[in-house]
């Protein structure tokens, strides 16, 4: 919990974090960044040949 410390405010870890990232978040990343090498290889193919 948040406690006010002199001028300032202090939090635990789990407060200063701002969000959870997830336990598959390197496979959603992995997967959107493969997605968008197979869009451009369709485009580079459609457009070249």
């Amino acid at each position: 919990m948040a406690r006010r410390v002199g001028d300032h405010v202090e939090l635990n870890k789990d407060e200063a974090r701002a969000g959870e990232t997830g336990h598959h978040l390197r496979y959603v990343l992995a997967g959107g960044i493969a997605l968008v090498i197979i869009g451009f290889a369709a485009v580079g193919l459609g457009w070249f040949g």
